[in-house]
């Protein structure tokens, strides 16, 4: 068996339900893959975590790739989800319709370089973000409710619903309470997840890169053909967490999965437009990005290898 170690972008969920299932359904050990899925550690970010060799892959952004110290060094072999599932509340009692009312504003963002989208967002709506304060913090959702924060960082699957639910704990519901903005009204969207590796690592095991992503393929295909089973397993790792709230957050990566490439090309295929869209908001908001080509990020060989059954078009 050999080990290996995927970092993920958060604590053990139905986000991740196909790279769980690779692990504790046994796939990836039939693969000979000892699979071990480590959550979120604020204190080093996924892809630092593959540079240092403390993980040999990650579930990152291609931002987060094209952001690093080495993109050069870095390869992205799946991309899940084919969309941006992130969305920014805001309260309408504030005043605030537009994203251009967010000038002045503070707005909640996770830590560790977590808002490349919401930058590439102002910055494609005109938005004067000279004063704009972004405060960092691991728990959007208190940030925002307790008014720490005019807007917060959201995903769509997960701290968006938490945050209606407490809206509904006080009689209120999000259509009267809340704006909703979305970067792609802006042309503004970023992919959130997709898979990471070092290049050199690749080469030197690419038998074991094929087993991995196989078996990450076959987790997800498990999860869509077999929700309830995903939701059990996402239950008993995470039971702070609701049956209904981890089938409510599987239904929602289902439909962020199911469209773009993977209705052209399969699930999980790597699109090489993410990388091409990360760099693109890096030139326009820093003024320059890194002189990598996508071509050159974007390995799609293990995709195109693994098992047809595991890149399904449609559920």
């Amino acid at each position: 068996m050999t080990p290996i170690r995927i970092r993920l972008l958060w604590q053990p969920q139905a986000q991740f339900a196909g790279y769980l299932l690779a692990q504790h359904a046994g796939i990836a050990a039939r693969r000979g893959i000892a699979l071990e899925c480590v959550p979120l550690d604020f204190s080093l970010g996924g892809i630092e975590a593959v540079l240092r060799g403390e993980s040999q892959l990650a579930v990152t952004s291609p931002s987060h790739l094209v952001e690093s110290r080495a993109p050069d060094q870095l390869s992205l072999l799946l991309a899940i989800q084919q969309e941006s599932p992130l969305v920014y509340p805001v309260r309408r009692a504030d005043g605030i319709e537009t994203v251009q009312d967010l000038a002045g504003c503070r707005i909640a963002v996770w830590p560790g370089e977590e808002d490349l989208e919401i930058r590439w967002m102002l910055h494609r709506a005109g938005v004067d973000t000279s004063g704009i304060r972004r405060v960092p913090v691991p728990d959007t959702v208190d940030a925002f409710a307790s008014g720490e924060a005019d807007c917060a960082q959201m995903t769509g699957y997960h701290e968006a619903h938490e945050l209606e639910h407490r809206l509904a704990e006080l009689g209120q519901t999000s259509a009267d309470a809340l704006v909703w903005f979305r970067a792609s009204d802006h042309g503004a969207s970023l992919l959130k997840d997709g898979l990471v590796a070092q290049k050199d690592w690749i080469a030197t095991h690419p038998d074991i890169v094929q087993a991995v992503v196989d078996s990450i393929l076959e987790g997800w295909t498990l999860a869509f053909d077999d929700p309830e089973a995903a939701v059990a397993l996402c239950s008993r790792l995470r039971p702070d967490m609701t049956r209904e709230q981890q089938a409510s957050q599987l239904a929602d990566i289902r439909a962020l999965s199911v469209q773009g490439a993977t209705l052209t090309e399969g699930l999980g295929y790597p699109d090489r437009e993410h990388v091409v869209r990360a760099l693109a908001a890096l030139r326009d908001v820093e003024g320059h990005a890194p002189a990598v080509e996508p071509d050159d990020v974007v390995d799609a060989r293990f995709w195109q290898a693994a098992p047809a059954a595991a890149r399904r078009t449609s559920w």
